[in-house]
């Protein structure tokens, strides 16, 4: 490995930290309100679980994705920086490079959704147990090894082709957008720490509105893990991992709006994660980058 993508994984690790330990709190209202409280409002959701479940609900199931978020996103800003390096030769040269940005930020986003899925499915079903009922799993790996015990090492991927459906747009519109918002606050090559912070949530706000949907479709496909293969609803075709009947079935029984079912909660979540991660991103580059001058 050159010293380059070392200091890309290295910073995308730094980057997946600060995404997860500042956005996870909001992921959980954003599963709640998808799975249970599609009525309520963000804040009415949030004032639900403290009140019945205290302020460390907020970081139940923290742990897979926070373990899974370390690598997952070393491999996602790995990826980028390398394809966009190989498809755009000149990027010395000040200037936007929107289609670049875009394609690179895609194809990261497909190894991401390879690596994360098992922690997303995880996620997911640990954030749906409530301190009121009773509790299957008390930990991921106690999930991790039941789902593997009961239907084979590949149902850890439930959710797959959800995943990299949602993760291509997500990541595309996101590169492009804190790229580009980088580009207008930089001063002499610098970013301040406003900057980044705008840049990042710049990018988590449009990022969210690009894939949320498929999100929602995500999420319901993944907690029916914890259903027998006969009581599930969603069934594969055509190896679309139930894609398509979780899309009919949401369609039929809340029309538009239940493909947008806890958006609010979504677009803080995003916005507060890509903020911190995009900070800590460029800071750590910035910091590994001025030690490589040095030394």
């Amino acid at each position: 490995m050159s010293l380059q993508s070392f200091q890309d994984t290295f910073c995308g690790a730094v980057a997946g930290f600060s995404f997860r330990f500042f956005g996870h709190p909001f992921d959980t209202v954003k599963v709640r309100m998808q799975m249970n409280d599609k009525k309520r409002s963000f804040v009415s959701s949030a004032i639900k679980i403290f009140h019945k479940e205290g302020i460390f609900a907020y970081y139940k199931g923290m742990l897979s994705p926070l373990l899974a978020d370390i690598p997952s996103n070393a491999v996602l800003f790995g990826i980028y920086e390398y394809v966009f390096r190989q498809i755009c030769s000149n990027s010395q040269e000040k200037k936007p490079y929107f289609l670049e940005w875009f394609m690179a930020g895609g194809v990261a986003g497909i190894g991401y959704a390879i690596v994360v899925c098992p922690a997303e499915m995880t996620k997911c079903v640990l954030q749906m147990q409530k301190e009121y009922l009773h509790k299957q799993f008390k930990s991921p790996f106690q999930c991790f090894a039941y789902v593997v015990k009961n239907y084979g090492i590949g149902s850890v991927f439930k959710g797959l082709v959800a995943t990299i459906l949602r993760d291509i747009p997500q990541n595309a519109t996101f590169f492009a957008t804190y790229e580009y918002s980088k580009y207008i606050f930089s001063k002499n090559g610098d970013l301040p720490f406003y900057g980044a912070l705008i840049s990042g949530a710049l990018g988590g706000f449009t990022c969210c509105l690009a894939s949320y949907p498929m999100d929602v479709v995500k999420t319901q496909l993944q907690v029916e893990i914890k259903e027998t293969l006969q009581n599930r609803k969603f069934k594969p075709r055509f190896y679309d991992g139930g894609v398509t009947e979780c899309v009919k079935y949401i369609w039929q029984t809340q029309g538009y709006k239940g493909f947008w079912s806890g958006v609010e909660s979504c677009i803080i979540y995003y916005m507060v994660g890509c903020a911190a991660q995009f900070t800590g991103y460029y800071y750590a580059q910035s910091l590994l980058t001025n030690y490589s001058k040095q030394h």
